[in-house]
């Protein structure tokens, strides 16, 4: 029961972090300790595990997908998003300096964690580097759009496109959705649970998602260096995209006006990743 209560707890943190424009929950469950085998879990979703429910073997199945996990993290996951959502665009409204700070710490934090913490430099390292700089410049040149009609066939590829956030670190799902524009769309829907905008979505993201899982932990078990290093670059440059304005702009706020939101935020930052290290052992 206890183990349970922790993947929940390490769910809901993960689903706090999905909701928030800056900070990826692939990041997190790096910090936590269960990126790994919540890729290798949901990898598992294949003909192989249809084949098993299809002949009555579902134990077998669940074991082969680690169904409790996925379910339990899942359930945590899920009330995060629909008890906090609002908190989250709150904060962000009328407290954004101090949000922002929260999430630059937090992520800077975390680079200092294992196992988002390079081993060395070497040519993996160098290499992920260019990699995770190549994708953070198409997030730095790219302008939000205003779209004020949203067609249901664009929503569902903003879920394909977002829900890869859970599976690489550094790339926030909901700072995607701000760049195409529909994060104030979802999380309306999220918040009034309008079940038309919610279930295309939804669709999108688990279309993404078994898509880009496979490929991710292949990645994994064969260059486990290389792909570690890019999700610390992808972590490193995303922490001025937090801040970033129009294309190319970062806005920066003043020190002199902001001062006391600045280190409140880093504080609270910081702490946060050492109680999810703390976490995790």
């Amino acid at each position: 029961m206890k183990n349970y209560l922790n993947i929940f707890l390490k769910g809901f943190a993960m689903g706090i972090a999905e909701i928030i424009p800056g900070i990826s929950g692939g990041t997190v469950a790096l910090i936590l300790g269960i990126y790994h085998r919540l890729i290798k879990a949901i990898s598992e979703f294949n003909l192989g595990f249809l084949i098993q429910i299809k002949s009555g073997e579902f134990k077998n199945a669940f074991k082969k997908i680690d169904f409790y996990f996925l379910l339990v993290m899942a359930l945590g996951m899920i009330s995060a998003v629909f008890l906090l959502s609002n908190l989250i665009t709150y904060s962000l409204t009328f407290y954004p300096v101090f949000f922002k700070s929260v999430l630059s710490s937090l992520l800077f934090c975390s680079l200092f964690i294992s196992p988002i913490r390079p081993k060395g430099i070497n040519k993996n390292f160098l290499f992920g580097l260019i990699i995770s700089v190549s994708v953070a410049f198409i997030f730095y040149a790219v302008p939000s759009p205003n779209l004020s009609n949203i067609g249901l066939v664009y929503l569902f590829f903003c879920g394909f496109i977002a829900i890869c956030a859970l599976v690489l670190p550094g790339i926030s799902g909901s700072f995607i959705l701000l760049l195409l524009g529909v994060y104030p769309t979802v999380i309306s829907a999220v918040r009034d649970f309008d079940i038309s905008i919610l279930s295309v979505f939804v669709l999108g993201c688990a279309v993404g998602l078994f898509s880009s899982v496979r490929v991710i932990r292949s990645l994994y078990e064969k260059k486990e260096d290389l792909l570690l290093s890019t999700f610390f670059g992808l972590i490193l440059f995303s922490i001025p995209i937090i801040w970033k304005g129009s294309a190319f702009t970062i806005d920066f706020p003043q020190l002199s006006e902001s001062l006391f939101s600045i280190l409140g935020g880093l504080l609270i930052g910081s702490l946060l990743v050492f109680t999810l290290n703390k976490a995790r052992e």
